[in-house]
């Protein structure tokens, strides 16, 4: 058996897509799994003790340049089943192209009633399980039925070499002692920033959140700001609050992280020792979780965006809190805005409810060492 998976878009959903993998050789030993992704969702791959082969779909690329690609790869690998989970149906293309017997997969889109044989119709918009289950779930038309009794053996995995964590070590103490900032110091982890269309906290609470625990605990921490380019805009609120004169005093203790400078596996090398992390809805979110961090989500109440469904994979207690506005929204897919009773919901989440979340991480890894 040689199966094909296709998830060719964010690095969250790859991510969630991953057990995938597990299950088939769970199932099948002697199964060889390739997936197909992004270039953003490259690093998560090296080292995977599921995956066997990984193909980056350079979307930049023209669609022939793809299918040409796509083509000769999947000639060479010779598969048996493919399975198109997530992001463009180019791959669909291919293997229907290819004469991939079985061409399973998530039914939805007009290419998917194509190009797919075996897809399988999921009203995800129901919410009844997290994103991970679904895609497990999509391995039923290939006769393999997801134990909802074995999810905590189906997390995410990703695995940095002992070297690469030296190596992020090395550079990041390099990068602390440049700003002044004792490296030595245990760090907390503040992703602010997302893509996609989930409800976010207001960029200034991050600010306020690190003043509260900065005043609980004085120069106890390093706090660590984690973005890329593209969150620049949830930057805003929480530079302004950090950079004025009443908050002076958190400069020598914050560090602004560009995660796009020195790649995803250098990041994740930093991230992973971490004391805690704090993020909404979004891909280094689910990263923070698959690495083992201890670690405070913040959902939106919308049905499809809840945490039910996206939230971190692992909820050990002691590990992951997961916050969400104390509100009965009424909506499926969309905010609904002005109109809503509980707009702006999410300024619901007190400060001190996540900072009360945050120290209670703490205490508990404390208490383990």
């Amino acid at each position: 058996m040689r199966v094909i998976i296709n998830r060719s878009d964010a690095i969250g959903d790859t991510l969630l897509t991953m057990p995938m993998a597990k299950v088939i050789k769970e199932n099948h030993p002697e199964a060889k799994v390739c997936f197909i992704i992004s270039p953003r969702s490259e690093d998560l791959f090296p080292d995977h003790p599921y995956v066997d082969e990984y193909w980056v779909l350079d979307h930049s690329n023209s669609t022939f340049s793809k299918l040409n690609f796509l083509n000769k790869k999947m000639k060479n690998f010779n598969a048996t089943h493919f399975f198109h989970v997530g992001g463009s149906h180019i791959p669909s293309i291919a293997a229907f192209i290819n004469k991939v017997p079985f061409r399973g997969g998530l039914r939805s889109k007009w290419s998917s009633f194509l190009f797919l044989n075996q897809a399988l119709r999921q009203k995800r918009s129901m919410v009844t399980m997290h994103e991970s289950e679904y895609n497990i779930s999509l391995l039923s038309k290939m006769g393999i039925e997801y134990n909802a009794h074995k999810r905590n053996e189906y997390a995410p995995q990703i695995k940095l070499s002992q070297t690469e964590l030296h190596q992020s070590d090395d550079y990041f103490q390099s990068e602390l002692q440049k700003q002044g900032m004792d490296y030595n110091k245990p760090m907390i982890v503040i992703h602010p920033g997302m893509t996609g269309h989930t409800l976010n906290w207001a960029s200034r609470n991050y600010g306020r959140l690190i003043d509260r625990l900065e005043n609980d605990n004085p120069g106890k921490y390093n706090f660590i700001i984690s973005h890329t380019p593209s969150d620049e805009k949830y930057l805003f609120g929480l530079k302004d609050y950090l950079n004025s004169e009443e908050h002076s005093s958190l400069s020598d203790k914050v560090y602004f992280l560009d995660g796009s400078l020195r790649g995803l596996r250098n990041y994740m090398g930093i991230l992973a020792r971490a004391k805690a992390f704090i993020g909404p809805s979004t891909g280094t979110t689910h990263i923070a979780n698959a690495l083992g961090v201890p670690m405070v989500g913040l959902y939106s109440p919308i049905k499809v965006q809840s945490s039910l469904r996206w939230g971190p994979f692992k909820r050990q207690s002691d590990k992951v809190k997961v916050i969400v506005p104390d509100v009965v929204c009424g909506e499926t897919i969309h905010c609904a805005g002005s109109i809503c009773p509980y707009y702006e919901c999410m300024a619901k989440v007190e400060v001190e409810d996540v900072f009360m979340a945050v120290k209670e991480l703490l205490d508990n890894n404390s208490k383990e060492q």
